[in-house]
């Protein structure tokens, strides 16, 4: 091959590698269209979770209040009881009898003084008339006065006898459920002590006790709006992650904070027409304890964590690409909150952020913050009423997860 060919042919490979060359700059210039969403606001409930423990609206102990031998159990264990029903029956024999000597001493008083008040009477009539001196009228009013208290004194226990033999008959004082009978029929009750027999509650509704923090108080009471609009919604989380359907209503709320803990005891009442609710249970109670006005909120998705530093990519409205640090606040429902660094409308770079760098330039596509989200069950602390503000679409509003034995974790400042 002559060195002119040569030269040609590596004349022509040079040309052909500068024009892939100009072609892959040109593709690499032209920008790739990728998903981005706008920042929106909204009123987004603060929750907080502690956890409670439920106890039967009302509790009563069945006592033996007599001495005797129990011989009669008119009930069935776990089973529904009405206030006035019979529930168990003490050998009522014995105090028959006591009631019976008591009106037998009463009738023989009665007797007695009826005699005493005639003589009395009599008496009077002579010391009037000057027959008979005024000591002996004195002796026999003395004696009317004594006979007047005995009687007076019979009469009393008459009546604690009668008081004795009704409490051989124990009704329900209640309507509730009837427990576990803790003595059977044949044992002596009511010896020295009065004997527990069982034990009623009232389990519709139920009582949900739980405690928070001083900083959820305040927090609380410092959210004018929603403490001015009624109640905060209150929800039930049971054990096993569900949420209980009827909705609960405070009951109390004590007037001082526990100086050892530094929690504020709470009371809530709960509907229970099922009967799921158990007294000594124990379950979330969650409840909204202040609004966040107008707050930005975010995708989750968007949000880059480099060394605990968060951080977003926004894009510029001619489609370049920046970095933004963020300040976070609630975190939830694959949505958060932004304190600092993004502002209503501002475009985020929702996916593929791991194949971008700041400087580049994309084709911006709009697409829904997050379409398959789920609205929660309340959305604020005004009777779950909350809207974005951004009409584009509906976001859902986060709801921080909480929890702890002493106190919520609720969202973050």
């Amino acid at each position: 091959m002559t060195v002119s060919c040569v030269v040609l042919l590596f004349s022509l490979v040079l040309a052909g590698c500068s024009g892939d060359k100009k072609k892959d700059q040109a593709v690499e210039q032209e920008p790739v269209p990728m998903k981005v969403v706008k920042a929106l606001t909204r009123d987004v409930p603060i929750w907080g979770e502690w956890v409670g423990q439920i106890s039967a609206h009302e509790t009563v102990e069945v006592r033996a209040r007599v001495a005797g031998f129990l011989i009669r159990k008119n009930f069935e264990e776990g089973r529904s009881v009405k206030q006035g029903d019979l529930l168990f029956v003490i050998d009522p024999k014995p105090f028959e009898e006591d009631l019976k000597q008591a009106q037998s001493g009463l009738e023989y008083n009665q007797a007695l003084y009826a005699k005493a008040a005639k003589d009395l009477q009599r008496f009077k009539k002579l010391f009037d008339e000057g027959v008979v001196s005024r000591d002996e009228y004195e002796s026999y009013e003395t004696q009317a006065a004594t006979y007047k208290a005995q009687l007076a004194d019979n009469k009393a226990k008459v009546e604690n006898a009668r008081i004795q033999l009704g409490y051989t008959k124990i009704y329900s004082p209640i309507d509730g459920i009837i427990g576990r009978v803790q003595v059977d029929v044949g044992n002596l009750v009511g010896q020295g002590e009065n004997t527990l027999l069982a034990t009623i509650s009232t389990i519709d509704p139920v009582y949900v006790s739980f405690n928070v923090s001083e900083t959820d108080y305040i927090r609380a009471m410092r959210d004018t709006k929603a403490r001015e609009s009624g109640e905060r919604p209150i929800h039930l989380i049971l054990a096993d992650g569900s949420e209980y359907e009827e909705p609960g209503s405070y009951d109390m709320v004590n007037p001082t904070i526990d100086p050892q803990t530094g929690t504020l005891g709470i009371r809530v009442l709960f509907p229970n027409p099922g009967d799921l609710l158990k007294p000594g249970q124990y379950a979330k109670v969650r409840v909204c304890v202040a609004n966040n006005k107008n707050a930005v909120v975010i995708p989750v998705r968007a949000i880059m964590d480099v060394q605990g530093m968060k951080s977003v990519y926004l894009v510029d409205p001619d489609g370049t690409i920046r970095n933004q640090p963020v300040k976070l606040g609630t975190e939830s429902m694959n949505l958060a909150v932004v304190a600092e660094g993004v502002q209503a409308g501002d475009m985020l770079l929702s996916e593929g952020i791991n194949r971008v760098k700041p400087g580049m330039k994309i084709k911006p596509v709009v697409v829904p913050m997050d379409p398959d989200a789920q609205q929660p069950a309340a959305q604020g602390c005004e009777a779950g009423a909350s809207s974005a503000q951004d009409s584009e679409e509906s976001v859902p509003a986060p709801v921080p997860a909480a929890g702890g034995q002493d106190g919520a974790k609720t969202a973050a400042e």
